[in-house]
């Protein structure tokens, strides 16, 4: 995977390409901002970034909950059901037309949840801000605490089935030469030396390698590694062109940009087990690995 150039570039927005279109009735901006925190208990606790957005946000942007709008009613693991993702798009405005650009303000890890979603459902005109808010905010951008109040509008899903599975489709994938799993989880979570839960088992998927989503990022800008960097990430897994990636974290957040981050690099044969270790690591039927085996990037 020897590359000096993205082969989807178009997959990024840069600041400066998006301040210049923020006035484009065809651009919708989301803010999928999101975070988790550890507890004075030693859990993980949810922290929507809908306070913040209050605070301010890019012009014009409209809020996302990633977990709470993204996950199904009726089946929490799963994103929206066909039907409740159209009426979701409608409510923030985006139509079949409409250039969508998602930021949050961890490097994209939680706004790309959003960017898979639009992929899944057939929408291919979404891009991931490159350096998020944080990025927008360190330029000394314009922000504004308003509230938008965008125009519903028109959605129609067109489900894209091979960028996504369920958890009998990793199990066949396991141990398969053709098939490469990916653990998208801090290496402390793939190794077993913490849960992610503390309901369920500790460990990975058997045969996973671990990338950790935050691995992709300059730490210092929050941009998405440069292609070669990118690349030499990746290269331990020896992913050829037509090999099948599946990649899962904790909930289908940080495996998306797992996804991203292929995506750009151009390998696109890859799809997400969105219910990840929410589904797997609650069931005792279904085989769990620990140790460091497969951890090319702590």
């Amino acid at each position: 995977m020897g590359v000096e150039q993205y082969r989807h570039p178009e997959a990024l927005a840069s600041t400066q390409w998006l301040a210049d279109h923020l006035g484009d009735s065809s651009v919708r901006v989301l803010d999928a901002r999101y975070d988790v925190r550890a507890t004075s208990a030693g859990s993980m606790e949810a922290v929507s970034g809908r306070e913040a957005h209050g605070h301010g946000h890019i012009p014009g942007a409209v809020f996302v909950d990633v977990m709470a709008d993204l996950a199904d009613p009726d089946d929490p693991l799963a994103i929206l059901s066909p039907e409740r993702f159209e009426a979701l798009m409608s409510r923030l405005g985006v139509s079949d037309d409409t250039t969508v650009v998602v930021y949050d303000d961890r490097g994209g890890t939680w706004a790309a949840r959003l960017w898979w979603a639009l992929r899944y459902y057939g929408h291919d005109a979404v891009k991931l801000l490159d350096g998020g808010f944080t990025r927008w905010e360190a330029q000394g951008r314009p922000v504004e605490r308003r509230a938008p109040d965008p125009e519903p509008a028109t959605f129609r899903v067109r489900v894209h089935p091979e960028l996504r599975v369920n958890a009998d489709e990793v199990m066949q994938a396991i141990g398969h030469p053709d098939v490469c799993i990916v653990d998208a989880l801090p290496e402390v979570f793939f190794s077993g030396r913490a849960r992610l839960y503390q309901t369920h088992r500790a460990g990975h998927i058997p045969t996973a390698h671990n990338v950790p989503a935050p691995a992709n990022l300059d730490a210092a800008t929050q941009t998405l590694l440069p292609a070669p960097e990118l690349a030499r990430l990746w290269q331990p897994l020896g992913l050829e062109p037509g090999r099948r990636v599946i990649t899962y974290c904790g909930g289908g957040v940080f495996a998306s940009f797992a996804l991203f981050a292929l995506y750009v690099l151009g390998h696109e044969n890859a799809a997400l087990y969105d219910a990840s270790w929410m589904e797997w690591g609650a069931d005792p039927e279904r085989p769990v690995e620990a140790g460091s085996r497969g951890s090319k990037h702590g």
